[in-house]
């Protein structure tokens, strides 16, 4: 068995983290960025083999005596940064398993897990132009950018508070287990995003209100649906068809191959973001639990 060292947060070497990266460009995606790990799991540790030639960030969290590892809010996968081969895979979880009660993690689909279980998301491959792109779209899709189109008007002014303020009110009703803290952390990471050039946000306005909105980043060729939100108006509007066909457009203006749509597996949102021609990438979700009862009833991965 290889050696893995756990490396806690304060002693990790970000020079040779992002060197790693460097050396794995396939796996140097947005979520592996330790600016994203800094603002939705600050503190967050990381597992290495040999010098940092084989590298996972954990987020690590101790409550209560129990140390668990679980996927961070707004962060769709654990990077699995190096040349991981099955017996790497075997060897890092069971290096997690000795280290943790409860687990409950994403990585990406590129090796099998024993205990598998999937989740998936929804990916669109850009074309060289907007006209060929909307082809692919759905025949409603289409319906719905006919409509409206004088009526709706598309506006970046936007800063994180008023993001953060009409995701709130609009959508966060969907996330039930959303504190303030969950909320704060959101917003580190946008503005995290907005100071390295990366974050964008879009709105759509009617009758000078805005009615929806989006934040993407663009990062290594994808646009990323980070967010978005739209109340009543904007349903009856179809704003949200206008504005993912406004996000594509842009994508494609600057250049970018993939608009990533981050999920779901929620089937209205996966079924909404097909309708612009994106296809089902899968990932693996790792769960563990070695809570004795009844503590394993209250407390699941």
């Amino acid at each position: 068995m290889e050696s893995w060292t756990y490396i806690n947060h304060d002693n990790i070497n970000r020079v040779k983290y992002n060197e790693a990266l460097g050396r794995n460009f396939n796996q140097n995606s947005l979520y592996a960025q330790d600016f994203v790990w800094d603002a939705l799991h600050p503190g967050w540790d990381i597992l290495i083999s040999g010098d940092y030639k084989l590298v996972v960030p954990i987020p690590f969290k101790r409550k209560w005596g129990i140390t668990s590892y679980r996927q961070p809010l707004f962060m769709r996968t654990i990077p699995l940064i190096g040349e991981f081969d099955t017996t790497s895979i075997q060897q890092l979880c069971a290096v997690l398993e000795a280290n943790s009660l409860i687990i409950h993690l994403n990585f990406p689909k590129r090796i099998e897990f024993e205990s598998e279980e999937n989740g998936v998301y929804q990916v669109l491959t850009l074309l060289d132009d907007i006209e060929s792109q909307r082809a692919s779209y759905s025949t409603n899709t289409k319906r719905q950018l006919k409509r409206k189109q004088n009526d709706l008007v598309f506006d970046s002014e936007i800063n994180p508070d008023e993001f953060i303020s009409f995701f709130k009110r609009h959508v966060g009703f969907k996330y039930g287990k959303l504190t303030n803290g969950s909320y704060e952390r959101l917003k580190n990471f946008i503005t995290m995003a907005l100071e390295r050039d990366l974050g964008t946000f879009t709105g759509v306005k009617k009758n000078e209100e805005f009615i929806a909105m989006a934040f993407f980043i663009d990062f290594n060729g994808v646009r990323y649906y980070i967010k978005g939100a739209a109340g009543d108006v904007a349903r009856v509007e179809g704003a949200m068809f206008h504005l993912i066909d406004y996000g594509i457009a842009k994508a494609i203006s600057k250049g970018l191959k993939t608009f990533d749509f981050v999920g779901s597996n929620a089937k209205g949102v996966s079924g909404f973001n097909k309708k612009f021609g994106a296809e089902d990438e899968v990932y693996g979700i790792l769960k563990s639990s070695d809570l004795i009862w009844p503590i394993n009833k209250l407390i699941k991965p």
